[in-house]
């Protein structure tokens, strides 16, 4: 195993099939090996310098990923408890109720934890509308413990990296941009 498997399992934990790599950031396919082999192994690279890029991301800010995290809700919690939407009229969860007011903002969601407790959300939208700013300065408002940053993060594909989290638990996250392109494919410094 790579150190990045290494430090990826600490981070994100691992199931049957590996690491949980959050969505977009799986590795290629086996079958794309036996069919375009150079094909493979540039998409491997691409995709090993984006999973660098989160891991060192979560490791600077001592983050776990969460299975549990859903929206807004999930992170003004003391413990980890996913909201259990039942997909009728006013259902609390802002990602998955009814209404969902966050659902816009809240694409390619993963969520983390520091000391096993709520401490953030990442989101990776391919455009944030005004809409979406309003949403996120309400949650500003409605408790002061939360904060937002926005930028560049790993999912890649022209989205904007959204940082939503709690100043109690940790005191400041930035978005993944400094370390887009900083990280090399095994982890590396590209200075």
């Amino acid at each position: 195993m790579s150190e990045l498997y290494d430090r990826a399992a600490a981070v994100l934990g691992v199931d049957e099939r590996g690491i949980r790599w959050p969505y977009g950031l799986e590795p290629p396919p086996r079958s794309l090996r036996r069919t375009d082999p150079a094909a493979y192994e540039e998409r491997s690279a691409r995709m090993r310098e984006r999973q660098a890029v989160l891991v060192a991301w979560a490791e600077e800010f001592g983050l776990k990923l969460s299975e549990m995290g859903c929206c807004p809700l999930w992170l003004r919690r003391e413990a980890s408890q996913r909201c259990r939407p039942n997909f009728r009229a006013g259902d609390p969860c802002t990602h998955y109720g009814t209404p969902h007011p966050d659902s816009s903002w809240l694409d390619h969601t993963s969520s983390w934890l520091k000391d096993a407790r709520p401490a953030a959300l990442t989101a990776a939208p391919y455009e944030i509308d005004e809409r979406d700013e309003q949403r996120l300065a309400h949650w500003e408002r409605t408790d002061t413990r939360l904060r937002t940053a926005t930028g560049t993060g790993w999912y890649g594909h022209g989205s904007t990296q959204i940082v939503l989290w709690r100043t109690d638990r940790v005191a400041g996250i930035r978005p993944a941009e400094p370390l887009v392109g900083a990280v090399g494919p095994n982890g590396s410094d590209r200075s």
